[in-house]
């Protein structure tokens, strides 16, 4: 029982990885994603790909698997029904907000729905002060006729969120106690377990939302769990979580919404590993698949990683249009460009790309599924840059009569010819996700010329030099298995938990005793949790941080703390804490004392890396692996141009050619065009370079 298998459900396609850890070979594998019951067909995919593979259940030692469930369910609206339990006075927190307009002049401006509706939400009469202190006990009376009245309205889930609950959860977990008394069975979710932080109304938001998707999310494990013991594995089962590591699912299954942004978080982990083998430790991560694109910042060779995020937002890519979520993520930015995406006109007449996407049902127009509508994946292959008898490796046809019928409606619009319809399309998915891509790195005080670009999903490689080339990034990197890249970071991810708790002081004031005891428990915690996935003391690892800012501002900075406070250097700390200050504003107060607000922990254990073979060195010549020519359509010539395709799987270490030419794989297809040279690393990454002017080709 050697073999571990990580499985990321998509929204259009549900990725597979196998490794064997004993060999250190590592299988791959997609298959169409059932949007309704996206289990079923991840489950039937599996069968087919073990199968394929000769390998039973049985034989699996781990399971780790991402899913875009949770973010489906806020974005849908297809949660459950959920009651709040809140102080006195403070019911409204959910429509109130933090009173800040994302759009200040815009006098429509719209929100999406609280996750609890007005009739559900009661205040509770009790009381903790900003110092922990009990003013005022719970009235049980007030919960149980609130009680009362959820159960007579069918609420599925229920949240307590309480004023100050992160200095002292007693109060809540009173309430929570007259709650498993009179409703054994509801979904129930406290403040002081989800998000133990200040801001009282992104810690009731994320409270609300994890009781939203708890019900669904506790199905769908439970249909999960129960198939695959019945298909026969036996072994581990665990779950992605946002913050790039992965937690045995019994031990995750209670804080579902941590879940929210699991397969992107495994892709960005893929790209920092391929990227350490490649050479570089600073990258743009850039995920194109059929729902969306991701980008994220690899520095130092890992993910950058935030303390909070916003999903569902009314208006996509707009910050503070959604519902802010306060735990640690994968900093991650997504636009609606993916292959799916379906190119469309504006009021204004102008032709625009996503967010809305043709998903797996129907999909793009050339699936033959019934989808009707223009996409990008349509107009790539009428370009010439998908082989239509070699999507999927074979196992899908894909049908160019049908893509060009879809675009026609467009090439009318604005009379152009088809070609030139899909070109545009083309262009213009490149250019808002570079413009996407762009204003988040700059935004983390970042030049994205400083970077190299990492590229998977099974679109981005096909897309990824156009993009690097708006960015200006100096290099494009394509890993082998791009196409499946996140199923991959599933492999590689830590098991770890990570844990905060907000105790607010100034640097000066700190209570580094109280601090100790805060990390002590949370550490505890953590260890518990590695220990039941079966992680050796020995292999335990602790990371410290804590979010600072200087008093009297909104917004902090996370800055990394020893492993032992007793030796904590303040004058190092607030050296540390200006340097990272100046570096995002280039800028410090230093007349204005540092305050000291949230203490975060991370627990981790260690596990086998995944180092793939080094490949044989090889002639530079690539014909060997040519398997044709077609014809291709390339901006910067204007025209279709006979274009070489070269089979992935016989490029060897230090094969060199020159664009334009076309790398096919199964899962994925990588477009160089003109003007760029490519190189095949030893562990098989394509490395993709513009040639300097004096660079005859090859």
């Amino acid at each position: 029982m050697s073999f571990e298998l990580g499985f990321d459900i998509g929204g259009t396609f549900t990725d597979y990885a196998l490794l064997n850890r004993a060999s250190g070979e590592l299988e791959i594998f997609k298959t169409l994603t059932t949007a309704d019951e996206p289990e079923v067909g991840a489950l039937a995919g599996l069968d087919q790909f073990l199968a394929g593979l000769g390998l039973r259940h049985e034989q699996l030692l781990n399971i780790f698997h991402g899913t875009t469930l949770v973010a489906n369910t806020l974005i849908e609206q297809k949660g459950a029904r959920v009651g709040l339990l809140t102080t006195a006075g403070f019911r409204d927190i959910l429509e109130m907000r933090s009173e800040q307009r994302y759009a200040i002049y815009d006098l429509f401006l719209e929100y999406p729905p609280p996750l609890s509706p007005r009739y559900l939400r009661r205040g509770i009469r009790e009381r903790v002060d900003r110092d922990g202190n009990i003013l005022t006990p719970v009235c049980d009376e007030d919960v149980l006729g609130a009680l009362a009245d959820f159960k007579r309205a069918g609420v599925e889930a229920i949240t307590i969120a309480c004023l100050h609950s992160y200095r002292n959860p007693v109060n809540e977990r009173r309430i929570a106690e007259l709650v498993k008394a009179a409703l054994p069975d509801i979904a129930l979710t406290l403040s002081s377990d989800v998000a133990p932080e200040i801001r009282e109304y992104e810690r009731t938001s994320t409270t609300a939302a994890n009781a939203y998707v708890l019900p669904l999310m506790s199905r769908y494990l439970e249909r999960l769990d129960a198939r695959l013991a019945s298909a026969g594995f036996g072994g581990n089962f665990y779950l992605m979580l946002s913050s790039g590591a992965t937690a045995l699912a019994a031990s995750a299954r209670a804080q579902p919404i941590r879940l929210v942004e699991s397969g992107p978080a495994a892709g960005a982990l893929a790209a920092a590993h391929y990227g350490a083998l490649a050479g570089q430790k600073d990258l743009i991560s850039f995920d194109m698949g059929g729902t969306t694109a991701k980008v994220a910042l690899i520095q130092d060779g890992a993910p950058a990683v935030a303390s909070n995020l916003e999903v569902a937002r009314v208006h996509r890519f707009t910050k503070g249009s959604g519902y802010p979520l306060q735990f640690p993520t994968v900093d991650i930015l997504e636009s609606g460009a993916g292959g799916g995406s379906i190119a469309w006109v504006d009021q204004l007449g102008l032709l625009k790309v996503g967010p809305q996407s043709a998903g797996s049902n129907p999909g793009p127009a050339c699936y033959g599924f019934g989808g009707a509508q223009p996409t990008v994946t349509d107009a790539d292959l009428v370009l010439g840059y998908l082989n239509a008898d070699y999507f999927l490796g074979g196992a899908m046809r894909l049908d160019q009569e049908a893509a060009r019928r879809a675009l026609t409606p467009l090439a009318r619009t604005f009379d152009w010819s088809i070609v030139q319809t899909a070109a545009a399309i083309h262009q213009l998915v490149n250019e808002n996700m570079a413009a996407s891509a762009r204003i988040h790195i700059l935004e983390g005080a970042r030049d994205p010329r400083d970077f190299a670009m990492l590229c998977f999903g099974g679109a981005g490689p096909a897309h990824a030099a156009g993009v690097a080339s708006i960015l200006g990034n100096k290099e494009v990197i394509v890993a082998p298995g791009a196409g499946v890249a996140s199923a991959i970071g599933l492999l590689i991810a830590p098991i770890a938990f990570d844990y905060s708790r907000s105790l607010p002081t100034t640097l000066a004031a700190a209570n580094w005793n109280e601090v100790g005891d805060l990390y002590a428990e949370m550490e505890a915690g953590g260890r518990r949790m590695l220990r039941a996935a079966g992680v050796a003391e020995s292999a335990m690892r602790i990371e410290r941080s804590v979010d600072g800012r200087f008093q009297g501002q909104l917004h902090e900075i996370q800055v990394p703390l020893p492993d032992r406070l007793e030796a904590m250097d303040l004058d190092g700390f607030v050296r540390r804490f200006n340097a990272r200050y100046r570096e995002l504003y280039h800028y410090v107060p230093d007349h204005t004392p540092i305050e000291l607000l949230t203490w975060r922990v991370r627990v981790s254990g260690l596990r086998v890396p995944l180092t793939p073979a080094r490949l044989p060195e090889s002639s530079a010549d690539p014909s060997g692996a040519c398997k044709g020519e077609r014809l291709a359509y390339f901006v910067e010539l204007s025209d279709f141009v006979t274009t070489p395709v070269y089979d992935r799987y016989r490029l060897g270490a230090g094969m060199q050619f020159c664009g334009p030419a076309i790398v096919e794989e199964r899962e994925s297809t990588i477009v160089v065009p003109p003007g760029m040279r490519a190189r095949v690393d030893a562990y098989g990454n394509a490395h993709l370079r513009w040639r300097r002017p004096d660079d005859s080709g090859g």
